[in-house]
This record gives C-alpha cells, structure tokens and sequence, in this order.
C-alpha cells in the first residue's frame, strides 16, 4: 500500500497534513518563518528596551507546539531557561537574561 497525505488544516501561515502509510498515522506541520525572523531582525534595530518592560521575543506558533509537546511551555522555571538557550536565540528581540 501506498503513502496516503491528505491536508486538512492551512491558516494563519501554518499548514498541516496527515501522511498514512499503513501502519503509522502522521502529522505533519509546516510554517514558513522567514516573516517572523524578518520582523524580529527589524525590531531588534529599532527598539531601545530600558526599564523594567521589556519585549523578550516572538514566537512561531510550530515553535510553541513544539515547546507544549516537550512540557516547556507551562513550567515557568524551564520556560525561563528555554528563553536563556541558544535555541531560543533566533526568536529573542531582547537580547539579555531572564
């Protein structure tokens, strides 16, 4: 039997798909996030962030999917160290520690 790819989802940017092969049922999920990294990269030039507001970063949806599954994203404390990761870099407007 083939591979069967049926997409049942496309918004907001983000576009989903099931792919069956047989035995295993797949989702897959895609987003383009060049205008997301475009508009950090802009932000970053132009902000000058002093006080006690500042604006950390901006999230790709996929990314917090992605930080949902692995549980980072409802415990505070390992949220705080996702952000302080070069993982997090792409996605910081702000560039100092939490």
């Amino acid at each position: 039997m083939g591979e069967a790819r049926r997409r049942y989802q496309a918004r907001d940017g983000v576009s989903r798909e099931t792919i069956f092969d047989g035995e295993r049922l797949t989702i897959h999920t895609a987003m383009d996030v060049e205008p997301v990294l475009d508009s950090i990269a802009r932000d970053r030039e132009i902000m000058t962030q002093t006080g006690d507001n500042k604006l950390l970063g901006r999230l790709p949806m996929i990314v917090v999917e992605d930080l949902i599954k692995r549980g980072i994203y409802d415990d505070l404390d390992a949220f705080d160290r996702w952000w302080n990761s070069i993982e997090a870099n792409p996605w910081r407007i702000w560039q100092g520690r939490i």
